[in-house]
């Protein structure tokens, strides 16, 4: 039997003995990679998706109750349904398991298309401003990024300036590529870590709280699903307590690329966008451009070669040094900075 079969009739056991009052019409696999295993199923309830989770226990009791307690409020995430024990998933050989609603949409294409990037920002502030108020069950692993990003921001410089030092004593071309540019992007993260001092970020942290926002850490094409009701946000498998920024950040970022070139009024319509549904003062607003400032994508593109001794390309880490300055005249205005 091959591994798509074996596959198949596991999921077909799963649900057997996990839902035995559900009848299972049909099952199929739709994602067949190893561990993070998905199946669809026609049942008497309706379509269902059983998923095998890639993290460990705690966490998965984590996100679960989190996307438990989001279902219960009315947000739109897929309910899950609970075991025969009343449980929201259940373990099989290391792995839990769990069993969703079917969400039927369409995928937002947030970086090609206009539209679906306002809908999709519309859906991700309404999802953070819904997220406020879970309080973790007491025996889970919570994940929790509130606070932490000086801490994310001096470590990715520290790292850059050690890349450097390693790459001196190279002579491969993207090692000389990345002597060659590391200097300013290094400047330019200092930059952005002096003015993020300066932010209201501890501020805002304080005034959040204990059970504040938490971030998706993933949202994008396949998470974001256009329905009547609204924009569905499915796979919460990487929830964590954070400001809710980074989710912006990411989305706009990618937005803009696709765009081509940044324009300071592109740049304030989307930002806008979410601040219909989640409102921001000035100095939150801030903290974003500034987010924006520091070089992530440089930082990204580099990291793996240096971190994990992949194969660097000098295309690649030029491409997003460019990507990078592209980015400067829009954000030094918006930044007021000269």
């Amino acid at each position: 039997m091959d591994e798509a079969m074996k596959n198949l009739d596991l999921g077909k056991r799963l649900m057997a003995v996990h839902y035995p009052s559900l009848e299972v019409f049909d099952i199929e696999v739709i994602q067949d990679e190893p561990i993070k295993t998905i199946w669809k199923a026609e049942t008497s309830i309706g379509t269902v998706c059983l998923k095998r989770i890639r993290k460990s226990i705690p966490i998965v009791k984590f996100t679960t109750a989190a996307q438990d307690y989001l279902y219960a409020k009315g947000a739109l995430v897929a309910g899950i349904i609970p075991t025969k024990e009343n449980e929201l998933f259940f373990v099989h050989e290391g792995y839990g398991l769990v069993l969703y609603q079917w969400i039927d949409g369409s995928d937002l294409e947030m970086e090609e298309v206009e539209e679906h990037a306002f809908a999709g920002l519309e859906g991700l502030a309404q999802f953070h401003k819904d997220t406020v108020g879970f309080v973790p069950p007491s025996d889970c692993q919570t994940s929790n990024r509130m606070g932490v990003w000086p801490h994310h921001y001096n470590k990715m410089l520290e790292e850059m300036k050690q890349w450097k030092i390693e790459a001196e004593k190279k002579t491969t071309p993207f090692e000389q590529a990345y002597v060659k540019l590391a200097d300013e992007m290094i400047q330019l993260a200092e930059q952005a870590n002096q003015m993020f001092q300066d932010s209201c970020y501890f501020e805002w942290v304080d005034e959040i709280g204990e059970y504040g926002y938490m971030c998706h850490q993933d949202y994008g094409k396949g998470n974001a699903l256009q329905t009547e009701k609204g924009v569905y946000v499915l796979d919460l498998d990487n929830v964590t307590y954070d400001i809710p920024l980074r989710d912006v950040r990411k989305l706009i970022m990618k937005r803009m690329e696709e765009i081509g070139a940044w324009d300071v009024s592109e740049l304030e319509r989307l930002v806008n966008c979410y601040e219909s549904i989640l409102p921001l003062t000035e100095e939150q607003r801030k903290i974003l451009y500034i987010d924006m400032l520091y070089p992530h994508q440089f930082y990204g593109c580099v990291k793996n070669p240096f971190k994990k001794g992949k194969e660097g390309e000098e295309k690649k880490i030029l491409k997003n040094y460019r990507l990078e300055m592209e980015k400067l005249p829009a954000l030094r205005q918006v930044l007021n900075l000269n």
